[in-house]
C-alpha cells in the first residue's frame, strides 16, 4: 500500500470490492455497464493480473478510484505473439477528479508493471492526459491497435524491459468484445 498527496491509499483489488468497483466506474463513465462489464468479465479470465487491479481508497474507506490492467497479445506479421500490457479502464469517483488519484493510479500501475519484467504498456485514451506519464503514439514504436484508432488516442508507454523488436497488432482480451 501507498499514500499520495490527494488523501488515498493505493492497494490490489481484494474479494468483496467488485460491487464498489462496478458502480464507481459506471459512475466515472457516466453510463452503465460497458467499461464496469469489461472489468468484470476481465475479472477470473486469462487476462487478469491481480496486482494490476489497483484501487484508491479514501481515509473512509471509500473507493474513490480503480485501474485495471490486463494481458493482451502482440501479434506480430510472422504470426507469433507475445504477451504485453493494455490499461484500462480507469476510473475515478466524479467528485473526486482533478485531484490527482487518476495519475496516482498510473505511476503506480507503470510502477508495479516494471516490477514485473513487463516491456510496455498500451492504451485507448485522452490525447492530452497520458502523454504526461511518458505515453507516445503507438504506431511510432511499431504496435498497431486492433481497430484503426487515430494515433492521438492509440498510446504506448515502454518501460525499461521494451526491445525494438516487440512490434505487431495489439489483441485486447475479449472481456473488450473489440471484434
Amino acid at each position: 500500500m501507498s499514500g499520495n498527496a490527494a488523501g488515498i491509499t493505493l492497494r490490489s483489488e481484494a474479494p468483496g470490492d467488485e460491487t464498489a468497483i462496478h458502480a464507481l466506474t459506471d459512475a466515472a463513465f457516466g453510463n452503465e455497464d460497458d467499461e464496469s462489464r469489461v472489468v468484470d468479465d476481465l475479472r477470473g479470465s486469462a487476462a487478469w493480473i491481480a496486482e494490476l487491479s489497483i484501487v484508491a481508497e479514501d481515509k473512509d474507506g471509500r473507493i474513490v478510484g480503480h485501474c485495471v490492467t490486463s494481458v493482451g497479445e502482440l501479434v506480430g506479421e510472422d504470426g507469433t505473439s507475445r504477451p504485453i500490457l493494455g490499461l484500462g479502464p480507469i476510473s475515478v469517483a466524479p467528485d473526486r477528479q482533478g485531484e490527482g488519484i487518476g495519475g496516482a493510479l498510473i505511476r503506480e500501475t507503470v510502477d508495479r508493471a516494471t516490477a514485473g519484467g513487463w516491456p510496455v504498456i498500451v492504451l485507448l485514451g485522452h490525447a492530452t492526459y497520458y502523454p504526461r506519464f511518458g505515453f507516445e503514439p503507438a504506431r511510432a514504436i511499431g504496435i498497431e491497435p486492433q481497430r484503426p484508432w487515430s494515433d492521438d488516442h492509440w498510446m504506448a508507454l515502454r518501460l525499461p524491459g521494451w526491445t525494438p523488436d516487440l512490434r505487431g497488432t495489439m489483441r485486447y482480451p475479449s472481456a473488450f468484445r473489440i471484434d
